[in-house]
């Protein structure tokens, strides 16, 4: 039986772990050849090697989705591979931006360091260039690879609960979380005339490598205890819903961002 994306190809964003890994490996079992981005190469190569060696199709190609130029490298890379682009996952993101040279910690631990009114402006414009700015560099020139080839596609991307609740120490990831979810309705009202469809997901609790030390805390814990389903979700559960909405079965659904949030907004 032939797959939901078979003799497609795809650019999942991220792909080296957690929910962009899952729906590169969920999408090539369902025919799709798979482009996986991401900055740490080590771990992109090895889904893409997994593909592989399952009998998919996939490339490997090193992105930073925060900069322009790769961004368009990383497109014209995709369709030179697989001869056509149909989908785009943009999974890849930051929770908060280390690495700056201060001594801030993270926001769970040392959260009055994280407050706008002590957050030093690099860190606020690192957060917002990877999950929003760069979400709207993907989504931009997949649609222009898209509407060159003429056959329509989809854009999928990966937003939070966070962009509806508010959270000080957290600020630039709501907000920049809560842009993704207006880009999402933005494209949807832009590209449908070129059939392309934008819908987007906003995971809740869900265990990856990025949420390992929330979970080794417990605050995931207490989160998921509140919810109508009483657990922390996976990164396969994630992936399947981006399968939802960049398969058949979604055709007539763009504009859209479903939360994959065990009930979160039932509460």
């Amino acid at each position: 039986m032939a797959g939901q994306l078979e003799d497609r190809a795809a650019i999942v964003t991220g792909g080296a772990s957690g929910i962009g890994r899952a729906t590169c490996l969920l999408f090539a079992r369902e025919g799709a050849a798979i482009v996986v981005a991401d900055v740490q190469d080590g771990a992109g190569e090895e889904t893409a090697a997994r593909i592989r060696g399952e009998g998919g199709r996939a490339k490997f190609v090193h992105t930073d989705t925060s900069d322009e130029a790769q961004v368009v490298d990383l497109v014209r890379e995709a369709s030179a591979a697989f001869g056509r682009l149909d989908a785009m996952v943009t999974a890849a993101g930051v929770s908060y931006a280390p690495g700056l040279g201060d001594d801030a910690g993270d926001p769970f631990q040392r959260p009055a360091a994280w407050l706008i009114v002590n957050k030093a402006t690099e860190r606020w414009r690192r957060v917002l260039d990877v999950n929003l700015t760069g979400v709207m560099l993907c989504a931009r020139e997949a649609a222009r690879q898209m509407i060159a080839e003429g056959h329509g596609g989809t854009i999928v991307t990966v937003a939070s609960t966070a962009a509806y609740v508010p959270n000080a120490s957290i600020a630039d990831y709501c907000v920049a979380k809560a842009g993704v979810v207006m880009l999402t309705k933005c494209l949807a009202a832009e590209l449908g005339q070129h059939g392309i469809r934008a819908n987007g997901v906003a995971p809740g609790p869900i265990e990856t490598g990025m949420t390992r030390d929330l979970i080794e805390r417990g605050v995931f814990q207490q989160q998921a205890a509140r919810l109508p389903l009483g657990r922390i979700g996976g990164a396969d559960e994630v992936a399947q819903a981006i399968l939802f909405l960049s398969g058949p079965q979604s055709r007539f659904v763009t504009g859209k961002t479903l939360g994959v949030d065990g009930g979160t907004y039932t509460i």
